[in-house]
C-alpha cells in the first residue's frame, strides 16, 4: 500500500460535493492537478457520486431531483 504523501501543499478539499441536475451529475470547480484524499473521503466521494446519478436518472414528479435513494417514494413502495 502506497504511503500517505500528502503535505500543506497538496490540493486537498475533502470529499467531492456532487448536485443531481435532471440526466446529469454537476461536480463544480474540480481542482486541474490531482486531489488528495483519505480513504474516507474518496469512499464519501463515491457514494455521493452514486447517490447524484441515482436521483439525476429519477427526478420526483415536480422535476426536482430528490433528496437521495427513494426520494419521492411513499411508505411501501
Amino acid at each position: 500500500m502506497p504511503k500517505d504523501r500528502s503535505s500543506p501543499d497538496d490540493p486537498r478539499q475533502g470529499p467531492l460535493q456532487p448536485v443531481a441536475g435532471d440526466g446529469v451529475v454537476v461536480v463544480e470547480n474540480p481542482p486541474s492537478a490531482p486531489m488528495h484524499m483519505t480513504p474516507d473521503e474518496a469512499d464519501i466521494s463515491g457514494i455521493r457520486m452514486l447517490d447524484a446519478a441515482d436521483r439525476s436518472r429519477h427526478p420526483t414528479k415536480s422535476g426536482k431531483t430528490g433528496t437521495g435513494r427513494g426520494a419521492g417514494k411513499k411508505s411501501g413502495q
